[in-house]
């Protein structure tokens, strides 16, 4: 049933020119996710590689699976799914590729299943750092799989299934990212620290957390007068990611880490986005915002104190 913890383990699908490695180091990062947030599945995270035709291979097994569960056709998933569009399973590999061919990583990942579905569908360009490719640490990709696998948490205490309604219950760009990003910055830190995770170097907690005030400074200063979280997805929603962040760091730290998870989301469904942030925060959005925006102007050093040691 939807929005309740499951025995089933995650399932990883991963591209046929993709070293083992990289789905092994994969699956390992998002059991331990689950472990940590809850096991809310069925979960299915599928992992492209680089070679295109391993790719259609893995997509034709993706349709297979859409068609026999009567979700959609094999025909229009293998034409959704090859077309020249972004956010769909080609375009992961295409991202990928072109970033092999010029010696830059870039990638990107998404949960991009229909609640209909009753699945958590996730997509993702390769993990160069479980391919061991660029030299990154195994860190920055533990910190994407768990961002990502919180907005399966995020969507399974949504029940609706209508769109409109469930985009408005998720709430504005910075609550939802900024929490995804925060809660897999913090957790995945606590899991390599406690060995639950692989370590590796990467740098330090505090430095990950410098670099996106910065840029939310930067913005501030070019954009005086605006407020960050009114940045909704799109060329600049970056800002928005970092923005909220550091606002899910200010809450966490004046409401406790357990807030969100222990407060926020349960009343989600119920309360809708206002009400459950009143009833978890005791503040509305407005007042918090307000707040906040007051606490960006400090230096640097002086909201560094607020993460957790």
């Amino acid at each position: 049933m939807w929005g309740q913890l499951t025995g089933y383990s995650p399932e990883v699908l991963c591209a046929s020119d993709l070293d083992n490695q990289v789905c092994e180091l994969l699956t390992e990062t998002l059991l331990v996710a689950a472990a940590e947030w809850g096991n809310y599945g069925p979960t299915e995270y599928w992992v492209m590689g680089i070679d295109e035709e391993a790719a259609i291979d893995l997509i034709g097994a993706n349709c297979d699976r859409r068609a026999a569960a009567g979700q959609q056709s094999r025909s229009y998933c293998m034409t959704h799914n090859t077309a020249d569009s972004e956010h769909n399973m080609i375009s992961y590999q295409a991202l990928g590729a072109e970033a092999v061919a010029v010696g830059r990583p870039s990638g990107s990942a998404g949960r991009n299943g229909q609640r209909d579905w009753n699945i958590h569908f996730f997509a993702t360009s390769i993990p160069y750092a479980f391919a061991g490719m660029f030299d990154l640490p195994y860190a920055d990709e533990q910190k994407t799989v768990f961002h990502e696998y919180f907005h399966a948490v995020q969507h399974a205490h949504i029940q609706t299934r209508d769109f409109d309604e469930r985009r408005s219950m998720m709430g504005p760009t910075w609550f939802v990212e900024g929490g995804a990003e925060f809660m897999a910055q913090t957790a995945s830190q606590r899991m390599r620290d406690s060995g639950a995770l692989r370590a590796s170097d990467w740098n330090p907690l505090t430095e990950r957390m410098t670099w996106p005030m910065e840029e939310v400074k930067e913005w501030m200063s070019s954009n005086p007068g605006a407020s960050a979280s009114q940045i909704p997805y799109g060329p600049d929603q970056g800002i928005a990611y970092s923005y909220g962040l550091w606002a899910h760091a200010w809450l966490a730290d004046r409401f406790g880490p357990d807030a969100l998870l222990g407060s926020y989301y349960p009343r989600l469904s119920d309360l809708g986005f206002e009400g459950a942030f009143q009833n978890a925060y005791d503040m509305s959005t407005t007042e918090f915002l307000a707040e906040f925006d007051q606490f960006l102007l400090l230096p640097i050093q002086e909201q560094l104190e607020i993460l957790p040691g």
